[in-house]
């Protein structure tokens, strides 16, 4: 009963603790609230802007453009706490001359410097409001602003009004005709476009779908391709209405390595690399189409082939390097790995590039050593240390195997309590564990390794 009336008392002093607290922080905001008597003259407290949205026609997703209209307006007014201004009261009592440790410490932790009416540009918000309009196709709309100050109470408070006229809608979207074998894939994935008639005109869904034929041209193999070297060419002519239709074409003078697909001449994997010895020969293993470079055997080429799915041959594929470092990764006995291409001399060709595919693996130190230490407390009120000792040697056998040998000491000791209130009992624990780890699945039925993306 004793133990309950002393959790009771806690808690108690621990609700008087709090509510002190409480009321200082009342009463440091009670007086963040007269910021009013610091604000220089000829300034006034900006408060925010008001947008006003008006439009002829039915506007789709109002309240979407309105949010972005919003999001954009700056600058951003000094935040309130409960009504008050507790971090702009804390900035100017740190400007006094004798501001005093609280008050310095406390605007450095929460101060905000002030924002007045005069750090308001209307005319720039106009800008850059009729900018962010054009690009979601409300074309020709009407921006206007007002300042209102009111020297009473010392604050300012700006006011957009916005005229929508109605957006230029899509007609139709076509791709330039040309020979180029580049015409041809980006035509044949235009069905996965998010261009679609009858979309509003929209600059974000262009930088979209230009990135979306960049990603797919790249899987296609063009290595050089660049999403900067489309364009995008609106034509309202030949229409009445705010209707307009829209030509995706390559740029001019576009380098003519940029778009041809390049195929894997040759793929080079260095099992055993690291800048200080680059220079130093090594010896070549071929196997199924890959150079295998390393000075002395490291890494069998037989158990690291299947963590490689760049082949020779193949079309280069972004995804392909990032399925394959990440298969190499999971190996780990490596520390770092860097796929590299290079481009072979391909002057005999204007319509294929070729590629060196160039795998450098930096391994992990071969053997290492760990050591931990843990305090334990159990609630029979047993307590003591325990040193935990691990030997990891990494590719064992040449395949990426790793071997870990633990060792695990502890000591406890009974402080109290317990269940026959005994102290001074004790107890010692030893442990031995060891870990054979094989990268790779051991099973007498083989298993076709593309069924796996990312590992096997």
């Amino acid at each position: 009963m004793k133990n309950k009336f002393n959790s009771i008392d806690f808690f108690a002093g621990l609700g008087k603790i709090t509510f002190i607290f409480l009321a200082v922080i009342l009463a440091i905001s009670l007086q963040s609230c007269s910021v009013k008597k610091f604000i220089p003259e000829g300034e006034n407290l900006y408060q925010g802007a008001t947008i006003n949205v008006t439009s002829d026609t039915v506007i789709e997703n109002e309240a979407a453009l309105k949010s972005q209209l919003e999001a954009i307006v700056r600058p951003d007014p000094n935040k309130k706490f409960l009504g008050m201004y507790p971090g702009l009261y804390f900035y100017y009592k740190a400007q006094r001359e004798k501001p005093g440790f609280i008050n310095k410490f406390l605007n450095k932790k929460i101060g905000k410097e002030p924002v007045y009416g005069s750090d308001v540009e209307p005319l720039q918000m106009e800008e850059i409001f009729l900018n962010r309009l054009e690009n979601n196709g409300y074309f020709y709309s009407n921006v206007t602003s007002q300042l209102t100050e009111n020297d009473t109470t010392r604050t300012a408070q700006a006011t957009y009004n916005v005229k929508l006229l109605e957006p230029y809608k899509m007609a139709s979207y076509q791709l330039d005709n040309d020979s180029l074998l580049v015409y041809q894939d980006i035509k044949g994935d235009l069905s996965n476009s998010v261009m679609k008639p009858g979309m509003r005109f929209n600059l974000n869904a262009m930088k979209a779908e230009r990135t979306r034929i960049d990603t797919d041209l790249k899987n296609k193999g063009y290595y050089n391709f660049n999403s900067g070297f489309l364009i995008f060419e609106a034509d309202s002519s030949q229409y009445d209405k705010r209707e307009f239709d829209l030509f995706l074409r390559l740029k001019k003078d576009v380098p003519k390595k940029s778009i041809v697909p390049y195929k894997i001449k040759r793929v080079n994997v260095y099992p055993n690399y690291s800048v200080e010895n680059d220079s130093v020969g090594r010896d070549t293993i071929r196997y199924e189409n890959k150079n295998y470079l390393q000075r002395e055997l490291f890494f069998k080429p037989k158990r690291l082939d299947p963590f490689v799915l760049i082949d020779e041959g193949q079309c280069y594929d972004p995804e392909i390097s990032r399925n394959t470092s990440r298969r190499l990764g999971s190996i780990g006995a490596y520390k770092f790995i860097n796929i590299q291409y290079k481009e072979v001399d391909t002057s005999a060709t204007d319509s294929l590039g070729q590629l060196e595919a160039n795998i450098y693996l930096s391994p992990l130190n071969r053997r290492a050593l760990r050591l931990e230490l843990q305090g334990v407390t159990k609630s029979n009120s047993f307590a003591g240390p325990t040193l935990t000792t691990t030997y990891s040697s990494r590719n064992l056998f040449k395949g990426g195997e790793t071997l870990n040998l633990s060792a695990k000491v502890g000591y406890e000791l009974q402080t109290g309590g317990g269940t026959n209130n005994q102290a001074g009992r004790s107890s010692l624990t030893l442990g031995l564990n060891a870990d054979l780890i094989f990268p790779r699945l051991l099973f007498p039925v083989t298993i076709n390794n593309d069924w796996f993306e990312y590992s096997i």
